[in-house]
């Protein structure tokens, strides 16, 4: 028999039921992850509500976005419109953003950027060949960048005729027939705006804007990134609903713009007042007469002169000021340093030894030695 034969005892039934799967018993050791759930901190209840007030980046959170937007140009070329795309997105919540071009691969090449893929515009952003009647839709938002004014009455009427519940006009130059424009677009039933602004720079955004009307002869360059932030907001907001008007810079407005921001005003409440008439210029000085203005020189100039005068005067003290403690410092420094000279003089004269004088050795010399008269004398022999 081989050590590893099974005993004559064992029956048949019992070799089987030994090597069945239910009596195989294995252990199997539990996950890392299972381990760690006794050191995790519990949960905290979720809120019934989570407001985000900033612009995410994130696609998963983009799920709110709603509508539809199509976007034309000038000759279909958006080079100098671009940035605009990226308001729409950020701050727009577009569904679709549909940019009409006469050429998509240059139109591409122009729109599609490296924030435009980190900020997922590219996920909402399609292209469109070919003429803007063709592309528009029923619920659409019509944007149009500095339309041609001669094919604009047309794509007015193919707009309308496709169902676009919303249009707005970006013009950079004066109308030379406001009131037949604003005709067409009231029969139109579209919702519609018209906005026109002086040369749109890249330089001075954050200042202050005003409205006025919109073939106003003189209209200052205005920032670029300006008017697409208004824009973006001005397309969803009831205060721009059927109005036509002009986008300026205005430098009596800009405190108010400033006090807003301070106070925790965001962009969009801004265009929403100047939009409602909230935020106007405020009223230039009264012109003075010539002796008003001399008199008023001169008061500046008394002023400047006295606070001139009171500076020296406050320079002067803190000079004699200084002066007296730089002496007071020099006294103390003297003192000090008189009483660790005579402390070190008592200290040597505390510890000098004595002078050894002669009575003291013939004392120490004729001194009885107490251990002699102990020691016991040595006979003699």
């Amino acid at each position: 028999m081989t050590r590893f034969a099974l005993p004559l005892a064992l029956s048949a039934a019992a070799v089987a039921s030994a090597f069945t799967p239910t009596t195989l018993h294995v252990h199997v050791a539990a996950p890392r992850s299972a381990l760690l759930r006794m050191f995790e901190m519990p949960e905290k209840e979720a809120p019934d509500e989570v407001v985000i007030k900033s612009v995410t980046r994130s696609r998963e959170a983009g799920m709110d976005r709603v509508g539809s937007l199509v976007v034309t140009a000038d000759g279909g070329s958006f080079y100098n419109t671009r940035k605009i795309f990226n308001d729409l997105h950020d701050f727009g919540r577009y569904a679709s953003i549909t940019a009409v071009t006469d050429s998509v691969v240059e139109a591409k090449k122009i729109l599609i950027s490296r924030s435009g893929r980190y900020s997922g515009l590219l996920d909402v952003l399609g292209f469109h060949e070919g003429a803007p009647s063709s592309a528009f839709k029923p619920g659409d938002t019509w944007l149009a960048l500095n339309p041609e004014q001669e094919s604009l009455a047309a794509q007015i009427d193919a707009a309308a005729a496709a169902g676009v519940t919303r249009a707005f006009l970006l013009l950079s130059e004066a109308l030379a027939d406001e009131e037949t424009l604003d005709a067409k677009l009231s029969a139109s039933g579209m919702d519609y705006t018209v906005m026109r602004t002086g040369a749109m720079v890249d330089e001075g955004s954050g200042g202050g804007l005003k409205l006025g009307e919109l073939n106003m002869p003189v209209c200052e360059d205005v920032a670029r990134e300006d008017v697409f932030r208004f824009v973006t907001e001005a397309l969803t907001l009831p205060e721009a609903s059927k109005r036509s008007f002009s986008l300026c810079p205005s430098e009596g407005a800009v405190s108010t713009l400033k006090q807003m921001r301070l106070a925790g005003y965001e962009r969009r409440d801004e265009v929403q007042m100047l939009l409602k008439g909230v935020i106007t210029e405020q009223d230039a000085p009264e012109e003075l007469t010539a002796d008003e203005a001399a008199e008023k020189t001169e008061l500046v100039l008394r002023s400047e002169a006295e606070i001139a005068a009171e500076r020296e005067d406050e320079l002067k003290m803190l000079l004699d000021r200084a002066r007296q403690r730089g002496i007071d410092t020099q006294k103390k420094l003297a003192y000090e340093e008189a009483e660790k000279l005579a402390h070190r003089q008592e200290q040597e004269k505390y510890y000098k030894a004595p002078p050894e004088s002669d009575s003291d050795e013939g004392a120490d010399s004729g001194a009885v030695d107490d251990d002699a008269e102990d020691k016991p004398s040595t006979p003699e022999a």
